[in-house]
């Protein structure tokens, strides 16, 4: 565990944030003296200076100070605060963070903002190398991401909309998994009327969503394939009652994930319907791995999958990867990488392994061995290679908590094959209205440069009896 002691400023969590990126997935807590076991970290702001001391069972080891003029924003504080630990742990530990002391999960959005206040490109990249101690690697890929957004954000109108339906139901749950879903085995008789509190909802959404362009649907989970084909073609048959999902430009992608879940007939009823992106998540092509992580699933059983989907037309699959999964090295990666090539996806999400406080991975840490670092460095260099000689670029990226090596999630794509709604969730320039369990809608206020927000309950027992609650909480925000 870590203790942390914060004098002169409240900034408790940006302190914690930037401990957690040299000893992450620890506990850590708030005190008020150092402790006299274990180590303290105090972050100290006082007029001109902000100050980060080292404290090693009770005694002062060693400390940094980032000097300042003035403080006018919160962004500046911040920032003065989380360099100085920065300044110290780097010392302290020898470890030299990829991303500097940004721990912000959209880097391309900040890049995207300089744009738009006048920076040049090479200002964009000294902006991170220079002031946050970015490696050069990671500022131009930032700055490549946020190019490919731009293009995508050009095509922006006022009234465009997306919508997204949340179906929270999965096989079995993932060792890393911490998203909102529900074992099947458990919540297999709670489906049905899960469904029909979620037709509710789309009613409601679909009346509201009426003057506006519905430009993306995204199905996600959970595992939306967890449905079976009866009740995925009655998700569907909602969905076109109430939104036009057959338009002209409308991408419509369902979160396939899990090939356990998939068959040619829920394929076929998503054709029907007019989706016309899926994704299918092998997350590794090792069996040992896939294994170890509570997958119930064979390699044999993704390549099957997807060579149907395109049998029935599918010509634009994702597939996503997570690389620092337990006990795996970058050769299982180099395998994986292998194995993708040959299938040829449209697009290719590349996670970094993030061990998350809801998970269970989590819960028996101290039972797997974790990629360090530099493997994971490898791991990254090896699939960019691989995206590379599939033709694929960069256009979207974020950053998690408590990812292992602090590095960063990418999608690249085949040319024109861009998720739209990724971007548009990354970069929040358009209205998301959201439908299911820990579903949130989101709606942007352009001209006042502010978010509202309003959160579904995240329980399918609470979802399922407060449904009518969760469309007048929709209520107070949309109308």
């Amino acid at each position: 565990m870590i203790y942390f002691i914060v004098k002169g400023h409240t900034l408790e969590h940006d302190v914690q944030t930037i401990i957690q990126v040299f000893y992450p997935n620890l506990h850590y807590y708030v005190v008020a003296e150092p402790r006299q076991q274990g180590i303290t970290i105090e972050s100290r702001l006082q007029e001109g200076q902000s100050i980060a001391i080292f404290y090693e069972n009770g005694v002062k080891k060693q400390q940094a100070v980032m000097q300042y003029q003035e403080l006018t924003t919160i962004k500046e504080k911040k920032k003065v605060i989380k360099g100085a630990i920065y300044q110290l742990l780097r010392q302290i530990t020898g470890i030299r963070p990829q991303w500097g002391f940004i721990t912000g999960v959209r880097p391309a959005k900040t890049i995207n903002e300089l744009l738009d206040k006048g920076y040049t490109e090479q200002q964009c990249l000294e902006y991170f190398i220079n002031g946050y101690d970015v490696t050069e690697k990671k500022a131009k890929i930032s700055l490549e991401v946020a190019k490919a957004e731009r293009n995508i954000l050009s095509q922006n109108k006022q009234n465009d909309i997306s919508l997204y339906v949340g179906i929270p139901f999965c096989p079995t749950k993932c060792l890393y998994c911490s998203f909102t879903s529900y074992p099947l085995t458990q919540y297999q008789n709670k489906v049905w009327n899960y469904l029909e509190a979620l037709q509710k909802e789309l009613c409601f959404l679909g009346k509201y969503a009426q003057p506006f362009d519905l430009k993306t649907v995204y199905i996600g989970g959970g595992t939306p394939t967890s449905l079976t084909a009866e009740q995925m073609e009655f998700l569907l048959d909602v969905l076109s009652q109430y939104f036009d999902l057959k338009k002209d430009g409308l991408e419509f992608c369902v979160e396939a994930g899990r090939p356990d879940t998939i068959t040619k007939e829920k394929l076929a009823v998503m054709k029907a319907y007019a989706v016309n992106r899926i994704s299918i998540n092998p997350q590794t092509m090792n069996q040992k791995t896939l294994d170890l992580i509570g997958r119930k699933h064979t390699v044999e059983e993704i390549k099957e999958i997807f060579y149907v989907a395109r049998d029935l037309g599918y010509d634009t699959i994702n597939m996503d990867l997570i690389l620092g999964l337990p006990e795996e090295t970058a050769q299982e990666v180099e395998h994986t990488m292998q194995e993708i090539e040959k299938l040829q996806p449209d697009n290719l999400t590349i996670h970094t392994l993030a061990v998350k406080r809801a998970s269970r991975l989590k819960e028996k840490f101290d039972l797997y061995t974790l990629t360090k670092a530099e493997e994971l460095e490898k791991m990254l260099s090896i699939s960019e290679k691989y995206a590379q000689k599939m033709h694929m670029k960069p256009y979207y990226m974020y950053r998690q908590k408590n990812m292992v090596g602090n590095f960063e999630n990418v999608g690249y794509c085949t040319f024109g094959k861009e998720c739209i709604y990724n971007v548009q969730i990354m970069e929040e320039k358009q209205n998301v209205i959201a439908a299911g369990a820990g579903a949130s809608t989101k709606i942007v206020y352009h001209q006042q440069n502010r978010i509202e927000r309003v959160f579904n309950v995240k329980s399918v027992d609470d979802y399922i009896l407060r449904i009518d609650e969760m469309i007048e909480r929709k209520k107070k925000l949309l109308l």
